[in-house]
């Protein structure tokens, strides 16, 4: 039977999250035109950049207003006063997001206030400025992305709607995925005859292409006017419960936009119920190329059963994640031995509980949990498979086991934001990745569908029954 454990240590030891403003900063970036302020100290834009550039390989710009051991004393009102009018008088970008850190929380400062104020004095400023809470010891890099996506539905969509108006598009809140996974949802929904609303769309500003001269701003994201138009699209489907899930419900309460939340859609089952939403929603038919594709995915999970069922896996990185990718793991009759978080969130906690429940595995669930805890588990209780992001490396390289890339962040690898690990494509590459981990540090050879463990004989050492210089059969 699954277990839920929390962590009890204050001190994290290699931990598994970031901070909250970076999950801001990403999101804003799925913005066409935005740009992101970092009410603190430069150090606190300097990090989360350095992040998501080491990610995506790709320039990321962040406004601070460098706060300093003066300001920290007097507040940074006037810092933030002057960041203001010199991003819009430099760049005139499309929307401007303020998010807090642990400094300007802490000292107190009314960022809400300070925008009315610089508004109120600089009446030729047209553009939405929006405020974000995203102090570092409340929750993760996840949070300050949720709290990004509950500010853009309770402010920018236009609450006039007449009966019956609708733009005849869904909006689509993917959560905390890569460019990747952007892209293949949005063949899904091509495939389906469907129009999505992204909230937000980063596959193009966090990969996009080599220009001269180069744009004043990344191509792509998704448009104010998109936004504003929102409020009359036919539903809102929340692919992550933790970021976005509430952004959907908001949608719901004040637009009466339908809401969808499910789990990330990887995997066979949770693609599945993805696409029975949307013909739920709009009534129309699976097409032929996505059944092909689905029929591609359950082949890939029949191909590899031999090699990988009875595996033991541990997990690590953010709920919605690891919720989609044990559904993944159960089906290629894997155990998801260890399923660790660094969130403190006890309905995902009750959910996981019952999902292992439901897929008949037994597992340890780790609330706040960091990966030196994870280690000394794994050093006590051995697994086969590692599956997280790059920071688990460690534990990777110490007990020789294969570790299997996915989520934030990936520095060590290149091209990982790239791929896609959601719908029947993504997880079939998912699928074909964790197989070939296994290939690669458990066999030798693989021979008549057999793995061979390392130290054992290929067929070619065999001595060969010889009759009269015949073979034996």
């Amino acid at each position: 039977m699954s277990c839920i454990t929390v962590q009890d240590r204050a001190v994290a030891i290699n931990p598994t999250r970031s901070c909250a403003p970076i999950g801001t900063m990403l999101a804003n970036y799925g913005v066409h035109g935005a740009i992101t302020i970092n009410h603190g100290s430069q150090g606190c834009a300097t990090y989360p950049r350095h992040q998501m550039s080491r990610h995506f390989r790709e320039p990321v710009e962040v406004a601070t207003t460098s706060l300093t051991e003066k300001t920290t004393v007097y507040g940074g009102k006037s810092n933030l006063l002057a960041a203001l009018k010199n991003v819009w008088e430099r760049f005139h970008p499309t929307m401007i997001v303020v998010c807090s850190t642990c400094l300007s929380e802490t000292i107190g400062d009314d960022v809400p206030g300070i925008i009315d104020e610089f508004v109120e004095r600089h009446p030729e400023v047209t553009v939405p400025i929006l405020s974000v809470k995203t102090p570092s010891y409340i929750g993760n890099h996840t949070t300050g992305f949720d709290n990004f996506l509950k500010e853009i539905a309770a402010n920018l969509p236009d609450r006039r709607k007449k009966k019956g108006e609708t733009n005849g598009k869904i909006n689509m809140i993917p959560g905390w995925v890569n460019p990747g996974d952007i892209r293949e949802l949005k063949h899904m929904l091509r495939e389906m005859g469907l129009h999505g609303l992204w909230l937000t769309d980063y596959s193009e500003t966090l990969d996009g292409g080599y220009y001269e001269p180069r744009p004043p701003f990344p191509r792509g994201g998704t448009t104010i006017e998109e936004l504003r138009s929102s409020s009359k699209s036919l539903a809102t489907i929340a692919l992550q419960r933790y970021v976005g899930g509430e952004a959907a419900r908001i949608y719901e309460r004040r637009y009466n936009v339908p809401a969808h939340v499910l789990t990330m859609p990887i995997g066979l089952v949770n693609t599945d119920a993805f696409i029975d939403t949307l013909v739920e929603i709009t009534d129309h038919t699976i097409p032929e190329a996505l059944q092909v594709e689905r029929a591609r995915l359950l082949d890939a999970l029949v191909d590899t059963h031999m090699y990988t069922t009875g595996l033991r896996v541990a997990l690590y990185g953010d709920p919605d994640l690891l919720e989609g990718l044990v559904g993944l793991v159960a089906e290629m009759g894997m155990t998801p031995a260890y399923i660790l978080t660094a969130a403190d969130t006890a309905p995902w906690a009750e959910r996981m509980l019952e999902l292992t429940g439901e897929l008949g595995v037994e597992s340890e669930i780790i609330l706040k949990g960091d990966l030196h805890e994870l280690h000394k588990r794994i050093k006590a209780h051995p697994v086969d498979l590692l599956i997280g992001h790059s920071k688990g490396k460690f534990i990777a390289d110490a007990e020789n086991i294969p570790l299997v890339r996915v989520g934030f962040p990936v520095e060590d690898r290149f091209g990982y934001h790239r791929r896609a690990i959601v719908g029947y494509n993504g997880s079939i590459a998912l699928v074909d990745e964790i197989t070939n981990q296994v290939f690669e540090r458990r066999a030798s050879a693989i021979v008549s569908n057999t793995l061979l463990e390392r130290g054992v004989e290929g067929p070619s050492q065999v001595p060969i029954p010889l009759r009269n210089g015949k073979v034996v059969v």
